[in-house]
């Protein structure tokens, strides 16, 4: 039996600060509309993976939801940011091959929305709900896979239900 390779990466669900719309953009590689996220490095925590893969992809600072529950620091030991969610995502690459992501999820709010780069854009709830197809700066029309959908208004949801 053969295992495929898995890697560690962490993904924001971002949500924008009126709590009504989530950040995507059309990821040529996959051909799906996708959230910012990418590779947990070497040394890196997945919180810290997670606040700069946003900052990288889509020029947005971010602020994640808290998930911690027992205790913010109890000397030396720190709790960390729970995911909201971890997937096993198969991945089919055309470079790497056939491998998986153990993909950390989080939820998390733009702190300047203004500074998004192009190609990027917030996706509103309704759009989200009603599954509509979104087009891609290729002129491509397709809805976002059915986990973003779930995930995307999870997020929304738990932001105005918690308001923290």
């Amino acid at each position: 039996m053969v295992l495929s390779h898995k890697h560690f990466t962490a993904t924001a669900f971002v949500l924008h600060p009126n709590y009504d719309k989530i950040l995507l953009h059309w990821h040529k590689k996959v051909n799906e509309w996708l959230p910012p996220g990418g590779h947990i490095e070497n040394n890196e925590i997945p919180e810290e993976a997670v606040i700069r893969e946003v900052y990288e992809e889509s020029g947005l600072s971010i602020k994640l939801f808290s998930n911690k529950d027992l205790f913010k620091k109890i000397d030396p030991v720190k709790e960390l940011e729970k995911p909201e969610s971890i997937l096993l995502e198969p991945i089919d690459d055309p470079k790497e091959g056939k491998h998986f992501h153990i993909d950390m999820i989080y939820f998390a709010e733009a702190i300047n929305p203004e500074g998004l780069k192009s190609g990027w854009l917030w996706v509103k709830e309704q759009d989200l709900i009603k599954k509509r197809k979104i087009k891609s700066l290729e002129g491509k029309y397709k809805s976002p896979p059915n986990d973003v959908i779930i995930l995307a208004i999870n997020c929304i949801n738990k932001r105005r239900k918690n308001g923290n």
